[in-house]
């Protein structure tokens, strides 16, 4: 693959980008539109993107079905969800709903002081959960293959955390799955400083916008179907709005649980983001942690 290398010169002012923040960007955010193989670096030389076009296509399309199916709603994405963060109950901070799921392990963390495979994972441990391992694997070959010193930053902590929170043969503990919904501008947190985010791409009808964008240094991807791009998912980063060309309200203005493919038409954009969750090397086993649980279970019971 031969690519394109490009370092830019220059990047917003931090009050610039703040000002972005819980935003969607518009097409006028960016300067560099991403075609082809390329690799973006920040003005001091950090990897910001490398943009992989079609390198997962067959992979992802036999995930596809199952991919599609996942469309939970969530009210945990704060700034990505385009809003601040509005406080719900004491202590409780949530952003407007959007069809965001998380698949795969997760650590202890509020409610739950325990580790623990989400929901949608534990129904579907035997049979949808092990069909997506083979697009997952495939991502983690091209993390290995273009961003190796990153991989192997990752792998560090992979091998001290137990197999039964990895996503069978590769560098990830989770995967976040959104479905079509602009994402406004946020940084994410909770995975791996040391590590990178790579991110694929299903797209299904006709339809127009849903750059992936870093209005930081003004360059963006039009990523299509079976595209990758791996980065650095601590920069600012984000998606313009979508619309297809039988419904411009397609899909409705951010911040609706009903997002998801056109109902009309069947226009869609899944994107599948795999990460390492930088506190799983802190867990467990499966037994260990389920203890934990019950016991947790029991006090809760006894209040």
């Amino acid at each position: 693959m031969n690519f394109t290398e490009i370092r830019v010169r220059s990047r917003l002012k931090p009050e610039a980008v703040e000002n972005l923040m819980a935003k969607i960007p518009t097409m006028k955010e960016h300067d560099v539109r991403l075609t082809g193989p390329t690799k973006v670096y920040t003005p001091e030389g950090k990897p910001l993107c490398i943009y992989l076009p079609g390198v997962v296509k067959e992979e992802m399309e036999a995930a596809y079905p199952v991919l599609t199916t996942i469309r939970a709603a969530t009210e945990n994405r704060g700034y990505a969800s385009g809003t601040a963060e509005r406080v719900v109950q004491r202590n409780q901070r949530r952003g407007v709903p959007v069809t965001s799921s998380i698949i795969g392990a997760f650590e202890a963390s509020g409610y739950y002081k325990f580790c623990r495979l989400t929901s949608w994972t534990s129904k579907e441990l035997d049979e949808r959960w092990p069909s997506l391992f083979p697009l997952f694997q495939a991502i983690a070959k091209q993390f290995a293959t273009h961003i190796p010193d990153r991989y192997e930053a990752q792998m560090k902590f992979v091998r001290q955390t137990p197999a039964d929170w990895l996503v069978q043969e590769t560098p990830f503990t989770t995967v976040t799955v959104n479905n079509s919904y602009a994402t406004a501008a946020h940084r994410d947190v909770g995975d791996l400083d040391e590590g990178f985010s790579c991110l694929a791409v299903a797209r299904k009808g006709e339809w127009e916008g849903g750059l992936l964008t870093f209005p930081e240094y003004r360059v963006a991807a039009d990523m299509q179907d079976g595209d990758m791009i791996l980065m650095d998912a601590h920069e600012v980063h984000c998606n313009t709005q979508m619309s297809c060309h039988c419904d411009n309200d397609w899909p409705k203005n951010v911040g609706h649980a009903g997002t998801g493919p056109c109902k009309t038409c069947g226009a869609e954009r899944v994107s599948v983001v795999c990460y390492y969750r930088t506190k799983m090397a802190t867990c467990g086993t499966s037994q260990e942690e389920n203890a934990k649980a019950l016991s947790w279970a029991e006090k809760i019971n006894a209040r």
